[in-house]
C-alpha cells in the first residue's frame, strides 16, 4: 500500500507536522538506558514464552492461517477503496478503514493508521503513523460563511479549506468531534465524546465539552524516549486483538 510519494511527503513534513527525533543525542542515550537500543520492542523477539513453529498444534496452525487470511483480505479491501472510492488519498502500509466512512480530498495517512466505521473526515486531513480513530469520529466546522447580513447561510459561500493535522500514535475515542483546522500533537489521547475546539499538546489526554487537558500520558523523559521511537522507520507490532 505504501508508495514513494507518501514516504517523501512524510520525510519533508516530519519536523513540522508529525514531529521528529529532536534532541537526538539525548534520545539515543535514553533509548540505550531503557534497553530499546534504537528499536521498537518486538514481542516476537522478546523473552516471552511463545510456542515454536514445530510445536504448534492443529488449532494453532488454524489460528495462524485464519489471521493471515484476514490480514490479506483487509489489505485488498483497503487497496480497492483507496483506488476507487477515496481517489487521490495517500496512505501508508497496513491502512485500514471501517464501514461507511466519508473521507474528503487531500487525505494523507501514515503507516498502520486505522479509521473507525461511520467516521466523517472533511478535505485535507493529515494523519500520522500508528494513529487510530474510533467509530463515529467527526471533523467538522469552518465550512460556511455565516456573517454576511442579508445573505442566507446556504448561499454565503465557503471559506478557504484548512488542513487538520493529527500527529503520530494518537488515539481518538468513540464519537469525538474535532473542529477543522486544529492540530493534535504526537501521542495525544482524545476521550470518547469529547468536543475538541483547539490544538491539543503532544501526549496530552483530553476529555469533556469543550475538551480540556486532564493529564499527560508520559513525563518529559518518557516523551523523549517515545519521540525517538516515533522517528524510527515504522515497524509492525502485535495487535491486541478483539475485546474479551
Amino acid at each position: 500500500m505504501a508508495d514513494g510519494t507518501s514516504d517523501l511527503l512524510y520525510e519533508k513534513r516530519e519536523s513540522t507536522e508529525f514531529g521528529s527525533g529532536s534532541a537526538a543525542a539525548e534520545a539515543a542515550l535514553l533509548l540505550r538506558r531503557s534497553g530499546m537500543n534504537g528499536t521498537i520492542p518486538d514481542i516476537k523477539n522478546s523473552n516471552l514464552s511463545v510456542p515454536s513453529v514445530g510445536k504448534l498444534n492443529v488449532a494453532g496452525w488454524r489460528s495462524v492461517l485464519v489471521g493471515e487470511s484476514k490480514g490479506v483480505i483487509k489489505q485488498i479491501r483497503a487497496w480497492i477503496l483507496v483506488r476507487f472510492r477515496y481517489r487521490g488519498a495517500l496512505v501508508g502500509k497496513s491502512f485500514h478503514v471501517g464501514k461507511l466512512v466519508s473521507i474528503g480530498a487531500g487525505f494523507i495517512a501514515g503507516d498502520y493508521v486505522y479509521i473507525g466505521p461511520h467516521s466523517q473526515l472533511p478535505p485535507h486531513v493529515h494523519v500520522g503513523h500508528y494513529t487510530s480513530l474510533s467509530a463515529h469520529v467527526s471533523i467538522v466546522g469552518a465550512d460556511h460563511y455565516f456573517d454576511k447580513p442579508g445573505v442566507p447561510v446556504v448561499f454565503s459561500g465557503r471559506p478557504p479549506s484548512c488542513a487538520t493535522t493529527i500527529g503520530r500514535d494518537v488515539l481518538i475515542g468513540h464519537g469525538a468531534i474535532l473542529l477543522r483546522g486544529i492540530t493534535i500533537g504526537n501521542g495525544a489521547v482524545v476521550g470518547a465524546g469529547a468536543v475538541v475546539t483547539r490544538d491539543v499538546p503532544p501526549y496530552a489526554i483530553v476529555a469533556g465539552i469543550p475538551a480540556k487537558v486532564m493529564r499527560y500520558r508520559f513525563d518529559e523523559q518518557e516523551q523523549v524516549i517515545h519521540e525517538a521511537m516515533l522517528a524510527l522507520p515504522t515497524k509492525r507490532g502485535e495487535h491486541p486483538g478483539p475485546l474479551k
